[in-house]
Formats: C-alpha cells, structure tokens, sequence
C-alpha cells in the first residue's frame, strides 16, 4: 500500500471546522468509519445526508455491480434509457412537478433553480433564506463575511416574514422568486406555508431548497407532506446513494424557464449515475428505507436526549426524526461537547443536522452509548453545568446556523419549545 505523504495535505478546514480535518478517513461500513490510525468513527451525519443506506450498503453495492456488466458506463448524450427512467419515478414521486433537470450536486441544482426562474419570468431579484450551496451567487452576507462579488439581485430575508414583505413591496415588479431551505427542527410548516401565500399574492415564484430533506424528511418531500405547492424544488441527497447527482422538479410553466437556459453539465453523460440511482429508489421502495430512516432516526434522537438527562447537562434535542440539531447553553458549550464526541469516536459538528441512516443497528448503538457516556463525563468536567439552554440560547443558535434574525426565531418558539 502507497504511503501517505504529512506534508501534502488536501487542506480541507474551511470545510470540515477544527479538528475533523485532520481525520483522514480509510474506510466505512453502515454508520461506522474507520480513519487511517484505525480509529472507529460513529458517523451522525450519514455522509452529510448522501448515504441514506449507510457506507458500503452491500445490497447496493451488489446490485449496482450486477448492473454495470449490462449498462455502458458513459455515453454520448445525457438523454439515455436509465435517466429516462429515473426522471419517471422522480416525477412520480413529486407528482405536482412533473418536469425533471438532472445535475450534479446540490450547490448545481441550486443555481440551476435561479436560471430557470429568472428566464421563465424575465425579472432578476431573488428574495433568499438559508444554505444554497457554495455557488458565488450564495456567498452574500451573512453567509460570507467578505464574499467575492456582492450580487444586488440576490437579498436574504433571513426567515423573517417581515423583512420578506418589504422586500416584496420595495422590489414589485423585479422578482423572479423566493427561495427558501426549510429547516425543520426550528420552523414549522406554517412558516413555508404563509411564505407561498405571499409568493402567490405578489406573482413570483416559490422555489423550495430540499437538497436535504426531500428525499429524507417523508416520502415525496417537505412540501408534499405539508401541502406546499412549489413552483421549483431542488433536490440531492439520497437520490443515487453517495454518487453525484441533483435535480431540479417543477411545475410544467415554471420548467419552461430551463427551455431556454443554458444547463450544460459534460458528466450527466456518466449513465452509472442514472443506473445508482434507479437503483437506490428501487431498494427504497422494496426495503420501506424512509421507514428504517424515521425508526433509527427515533431511536437516536432518545438515545442523545437520554443522556443528557442522565447526566444532568443541559440540552435541548429538537426536530424530525429523520433530521434534527442538538441546541446547547453556548456555542462554547457546542463547540465543546463537539469536540469531546471527536475525541470519542462520535463524528459530528456544531452547529450541525443529526441524521440516520438504515444501517443503524443494536450494535451502533451500544457503541454509540458508551462512547457518549465517556464524551458527555469529559464534557461535565470541563465546563459550566449551571448554564441553561434559554431563549438567547437558541436565538444564537439560529443566527449561526440558519442566519436568522432574533424576530424570526422568537416567533416560531411554539415550534422548537
């Protein structure tokens, strides 16, 4: 086996925060990892979402393997018999969309959505709240703090309603859409729901970011489970079990923007990607995978929260199953309880989404419960356990991880108390 060389590092801090960059993982299987000094790793975070059956999934990777010795790899053309397929059961599954664009990755998909809208409506203002990716476009204040270009058509509403209707009456005339991420486990539906009530109201589009949750959250997304009817939505993790691939599905009038938008992407030629992801849907639907996701996502969830009131520390769990956040008293608390969980072979962040997988089994958890136990007896012995997770707790949270403002988090409290 090559040897790794110390001094040429893929420096990947601005990506993976602190300490987590200097693990260099060898290998992974189900919700465990292995990093080269063979340390084992409990991933909280499935891959960042891409791997909804966990690493290594060996039905998968059987499958895919079985196919590949009948489907060529890559073609001439992206319009192929599997991505064919594959756009009829995602239309399926998102029935008022019916139109699919396939890409790459999230941040693809993303800026996709904003093309489209923009040249299905002419305007070029997008009113925006949450994580799009790491697209120029994107890294405005406050998600950059010195961001390479500003772009005076793309303005954060930062989940408040109130500066979302200014927005819409200062800008009248010039708004493609709003774009929106949900976040769960501290805005509920209504929020979403109000918002495509104004987008209505005030004629633009409504583009929903479900790069996260859409194929996680429930069966047929978030705006299906809430009756949100979202003229774009973009999707991502979990379509093709970890292999690069995205999608925008829309409405059949909001799609005729991409008709005539330039949306060339050279790799959608790689038919294996289409292949795996026929495939991940296919195993979802035969092994009720959103229903192991929501059970181990459960199962979790109490584990976490039951460890905490064991030992007596503050904290907060909240959110879906499938997907929540763990709110400490402090983000010195959160960094801290962050790092006592690396330390102990937990990998997770802070802020950051928890999210289960299908592989999540008794014997992750017995060994997801010791190495807690350890994590949070260090963490007791380090820092303040006078301190309570309040409000101003929260209200820091969500200003660090969704970028709202303190208005915005206060009013939806009936949802995250």
């Amino acid at each position: 086996m090559e040897m790794l060389d110390p001094g040429a590092t893929g420096h990947l801090a601005e990506w993976e925060r602190e300490t987590r960059s200097s693990i260099i993982f060898r290998s992974a299987n189900g919700a465990m990892a292995e990093d080269i000094d063979g340390k084992i790793y409990l991933d909280m975070t499935s891959c960042s979402g891409a791997s909804p059956l966990g690493s290594n999934d060996p039905v998968f990777k059987t499958k895919l393997a079985r196919a590949m010795e009948q489907e060529t790899d890559i073609l001439p053309s992206p319009v192929s018999e599997q991505r064919q397929i594959l756009a009829g059961k995602i239309s399926r599954m998102f029935p008022d969309n019916p139109r699919v664009f396939f890409l790459r990755t999230g941040s693809c998909a993303t800026e996709a959505a904003i093309r489209i809208a923009r040249h299905r409506t002419g305007r070029p203002i997008i009113l925006t709240a949450g994580f799009h990716g790491w697209h120029e476009i994107f890294q405005q204040y406050p998600w950059s703090d010195n961001p390479a270009a500003k772009d005076q058509h793309i303005q954060d509403f930062q989940y408040d309603i109130d500066i979302l209707e200014r927005q819409l009456v200062t800008n009248e005339g010039k708004i493609a859409g709003i774009f929106i991420t949900p976040e769960p486990s501290v805005f509920p539906a209504e929020l979403l729901q109000e918002i495509s009530r104004m987008a209505s109201l005030h004629g633009v589009l409504l583009i929903v970011d479900e790069v996260l949750c859409g194929l996680r959250y429930a069966k047929g997304g978030y705006c299906r489970k809430h009756g949100v009817k979202a003229d774009l939505i973009t999707l991502a993790k979990g379509i093709a079990q970890g292999i690069g691939l995205s999608a925008v599905v829309g409405t059949t009038d909001a799609m005729t923007g991409a008709d005539g938008a330039y949306l060339g992407n050279t790799y959608l030629r790689e038919n294996r990607a289409f292949v795996a992801g026929n495939l991940t849907q296919e195993i979802f639907e035969e092994a009720d995978i959103m229903a192991r996701i929501a059970e181990s996502g459960s199962a979790l969830k109490k584990l976490f929260r039951t460890a905490f009131e064991r030992n007596e520390i503050p904290a907060r769990v909240i959110g879906n199953e499938t997907m929540f956040r763990i709110v400490l008293p402090s983000q010195k608390h959160g960094r801290a309880f962050a790092q006592r969980c690396l330390q102990h072979g937990i990998y997770s962040g802070y802020p950051g989404t928890y999210m289960s997988n299908a592989s999540m089994d008794s014997p992750f958890f017995a060994t997801l419960q010791s190495a807690l136990e350890r994590a949070l007896a260090d963490y007791r012995k380090d820092e303040d356990m006078t301190a309570q997770v309040t409000d101003a707790s929260m209200v820091a949270y969500c200003a660090e991880a969704f970028h709202t403002t303190e208005s915005a988090c206060l009013s939806n409290k009936h949802h995250w108390a």
